[in-house]
């Protein structure tokens, strides 16, 4: 999780991702800082560079097997995102969720690819393992560089072009009212604005 630098509004944030995760049934095991060393970081990105941590959280018993908890974990990530964007805080443009997944961690910034695992510590700790790990960089062209564009996104892909997402926004909430699924259930309605979030509709 990206995170506004200062304690108070980290705090804050903090706190809003507890009390929906707990509402949704789940309990939080506690957060971690992840280690980073900013000598690696430009100028640019170091003086907008956010505070991470990670959430561990423990499945609830109601939830049958690990898809249902990753739904559960977006259902979470959505309506955390939405509180804290609407709430009265500074620097809140800092706060982003890279990734929230079981199975999944996302490890992005705003540094050139051969730095990476140079900034984020974890990437060269020997106990660190996976069966796949995928890079990905971007360099921007039509949008100016930030931590929470900074690829990969969630889940690896290309946003396209920045003139399609005021388009795609308009499409998701006309149909809106006309959507349902099998598998989000009710959880489908805490979900919106859908798009919105990360200023990319592929982001979602």
């Amino acid at each position: 999780v990206f995170l506004p630098p200062v304690r108070e509004q980290r705090h804050a944030c903090e706190r809003v991702f507890n009390h929906i995760a707990e509402t949704e049934g789940q309990e939080v095991l506690g957060w971690r800082s992840v280690p980073t060393d900013s000598f690696y970081l430009g100028h640019t990105a170091k003086s907008v560079e956010p505070f991470v941590r990670q959430i561990f959280l423990k499945r609830s018993p109601d939830l049958e097997d690990d898809k249902a908890f990753e739904r559960k974990l977006y259902v979470i990530r959505k309506q955390a995102h939405h509180v804290v964007w609407d709430a009265e805080l500074e620097d809140i443009r800092q706060y982003y969720i890279p990734s929230m997944s079981a199975r999944t961690i996302v490890y992005k910034g705003m540094v050139l690819a051969p730095n990476l695992a140079k900034y984020y510590l974890d990437l060269q700790d020997e106990r660190l393992e996976t069966a796949l790990a995928l890079v990905h960089q971007r360099f921007s062209t039509n949008t100016f560089p930030s931590w929470p564009l900074a690829q990969p996104f969630r889940y690896l892909c290309h946003n396209g072009e920045i003139n399609t997402v005021r388009g795609n926004i308009n499409w998701m909430m006309a149909r809106r009212h006309s959507m349902a699924s099998e598998q989000l259930g009710e959880d489908l309605n805490k979900l919106w604005p859908l798009i919105g979030d990360g200023a990319s509709d592929s982001a979602t």
